[in-house]
């Protein structure tokens, strides 16, 4: 198969770009991407990515800032067909794709490695929605080696592990699409508790849905929920970047105040909107948050919402917590957390984003030698000041230092009336040298 992305308005209209057989193409104003257009100023360096396969042509948004529309509508990712129309920036482009044919050369290609059916069937096709859909041998005996699922989907490996259950990578086939899924344990393994937590986490990532149908661009994505076999299976966006912790650990100098500021706004960003929906996280930490791209714009996807709550109406929960019952990873816990797990509202968030961006500047908890491990870690929580930002970085702003301390104040009402009240006193750090 072949596709060619033809410009046909902007700067740089009448040119074009032949993908051809397994390819791709970043199209972007960086001169280091394939399909270079630097004089669309309104282009993101990597704004968008074309994936081609023997059945299929995927386009894929790279987190760019004013977004990708096909066909006028804005996408995330979005399966190409001949005559679609991509706008990006200030150019817009048509697909033209052809099926290419050769005499004895079967059509019928694997969908899990792309191989070409054999030239004499018979051969069974995986599903009657994808014509010549089908698996080969191999890509048939790994499906076996990993829980069952829906044949749309392929299962390439697991990628976490759980108390509550597992995540895999997978492929949906019928778009070529990458996925995780993220699939509840075994019912004798799993507690009747944390079985509701994973159907809780299915409903309040259906309710995050926008009108549109899709997801907030700093929020995970969710696609969609089956039952196999009686168990709970969520269809995920899979993000390939690393958790923040293992991402700031990886970078070859300690996070600037730049990057953590924009690290920063992308999360409360997250929060606003789940706040606005009535949902308060009540997870909020750095292994919680997925980042990918370079450290100059990071892009960042909150994730793992199992412990989220309504806290405007019963959503159906209401015994899931019970008083005295503490959640979330201790390091970054409020206050509010410890006094009273079940009814924290937003501005316990807003407490935990303090301390996440605090731990990725410094690699320090807030509070003085303190080890969640010790028994008296929550006492530490509620009666100790947090250590000020510049004792650790003495070269960060001063008003960075007094974001941070606001954010991590005791007292609810003392701290940032607003994520977004936060995220806008960050606004004048993302252009730091510190």
């Amino acid at each position: 198969m072949e596709v060619v992305l033809r410009v046909t308005s902007g700067p740089h209209a009448g040119q074009e770009q032949l993908l051809s057989d397994r390819d791709t193409c970043v199209v972007g104003r960086s001169s280091n991407v394939r399909f270079s257009m630097h004089e669309d100023r309104l282009l993101s360096r990597e704004h968008f990515r074309v994936d081609l396969s023997p059945l299929h042509c995927t386009l894929e948004d790279m987190g760019s800032t004013n977004g990708t529309k096909v066909n006028g509508r804005r996408v995330e990712s979005s399966v190409l067909r001949d005559g679609d129309v991509i706008t990006a920036g200030d150019s817009a482009f048509v697909v033209q794709l052809e099926r290419k044919t050769e005499e004895g050369k079967s059509l019928v290609h694997c969908l899990g490695c792309g191989q070409p059916a054999p030239d004499v069937g018979p051969y069974t096709t995986l599903t009657d929605d994808i014509p010549g859909a089908w698996l080969c041998e191999a890509c048939s005996a790994r499906r076996k080696q990993f829980p069952p699922t829906h044949p749309d989907y392929l299962i390439e490996r697991r990628i976490g592990f759980g108390g509550m259950g597992e995540v895999f990578l997978a492929r949906q086939l019928s778009i070529n699409r990458q996925v995780a899924i993220k699939m509840m344990i075994p019912t004798g393994a799993a507690s009747a508790k944390a079985r509701d937590y994973f159907r809780r986490e299915m409903i309040i990532l259906k309710d995050l849905l926008m009108p549109t149908g899709q997801c907030h661009p700093n929020v995970v994505a969710f696609y969609d929920i089956l039952e196999i076999e009686g168990q709970f299976q969520l269809i995920m966006e899979y993000v390939a970047g690393k958790n923040a912790m293992e991402w700031a650990v990886g970078q070859s100098t300690p996070l600037s105040v730049a990057t953590t500021a924009r690290i920063g706004r992308l999360l409360l960003s997250a929060l606003e909107y789940a706040h606005s929906r009535g949902y308060v996280h009540r997870d909020v930490k750095p292994s919680n948050l997925l980042v990918m791209g370079p450290p100059q714009r990071p892009q960042v996807k909150l994730s793992d919402f199992g412990l989220a709550k309504n806290f405007r109406e019963n959503s159906g929960f209401i015994g899931l917590t019970h008083q005295g019952d503490i959640g979330g990873s201790v390091g970054f816990l409020s206050p509010d957390h410890i006094r009273d797990f079940r009814d924290i509202k937003e501005p316990a968030d807003i407490y935990s984003a303090g301390a996440t961006l605090y731990y990725l500047l410094t690699s320090q908890y807030p509070y003085l030698n303190f080890d969640p491990k010790r028994a008296d870690a929550y006492c530490i929580i509620l009666e100790n000041p947090s250590v000020p930002l510049r004792a650790h970085r003495p070269e960060a702003p001063e008003g960075l230092e007094r974001i941070l301390r606001k954010a991590l104040e005791k007292q609810p009402r003392d701290r940032w009336k607003s994520a977004a009240a936060m995220s806008e006193a960050l606004r004048p750090f993302l252009d730091s040298n510190a």
